[in-house]
């Protein structure tokens, strides 16, 4: 199994290539612990960078919990 931080590099990447909101699950991450566990990692240290919140995922149109940058963030915290 994959680490918080592997999984967030993940997420990192997708969201450099398309900033828009895009839930968990689209992103792969399919496991409802891991997915507590990234909202929880998020809000507790990069909550400057990115936002988890209620939204409408665009890969499928269907409303999620939506993970995506924050307008004006500031560089990525290293990992």
């Amino acid at each position: 199994m994959k680490s918080i931080q592997e999984v967030m590099v993940t997420v990192e990447r997708a969201l450099r290539e398309d900033p828009r909101p895009c839930c968990l699950h689209c992103l792969g991450i399919t496991s409802e612990q891991l997915c507590e566990q990234i909202e929880k990692h998020v809000r507790e240290k990069m909550s400057d960078v990115y936002t988890i919140e209620s939204g409408t995922c665009h890969k499928r149109e269907h409303h999620a919990r939506v993970i995506h940058p924050r307008e004006s963030a500031k560089p990525l915290p290293k990992l």
